[in-house]
């Protein structure tokens, strides 16, 4: 092997440079510049608390008894502020307790706290007891 082709593998296998500390510096400003835009909460028009009976989830047979206790509840928040089915959202709190016992069996009831926000989406959120 000739010198030059020996440089050539050294430069191929050798680890690339840490970045520059002036980069890493710029790039931890702009993060910090971007996270107050992304948190801004919506104006809550109107709130309702509504307890929803899932016995006819409940009832349902095999494996969809969750997927239509979320369904019944959309549903029964849409019509709590007339709206579409499709601009309900619901919060974490509420998808956990509805699936925690899996897909089978599901909540016989649940205590709903329902918001209605300026941009026209609804908002499911779980009652505080």
């Amino acid at each position: 092997m000739s010198d030059a082709e020996k440089e050539r593998k050294d430069v191929e296998a050798a680890p690339p440079a840490p970045p520059a500390k002036k980069e890493a510096e710029a790039t931890k400003e702009q993060k910090a510049e971007k996270a107050p835009e992304v948190e801004e909460e919506e104006k809550v028009v109107e709130e309702k608390l509504i307890n929803v009976n899932l016995r006819h989830a409940y009832l349902s047979y095999g494996r969809k008894a969750t997927p239509k206790a979320v369904r019944l509840v959309k549903k029964v928040a849409s019509k709590a502020f007339k709206t579409e089915e499709s601009e309900v959202r619901l919060s974490s709190s509420v998808n956990e307790s509805l699936w925690r016992r899996g897909k089978t069996k599901t909540e016989r009831r649940i205590s709903l706290r329902v918001q209605k926000l300026e941009s026209g989406v609804v908002r499911v959120l779980k009652a505080e007891a």
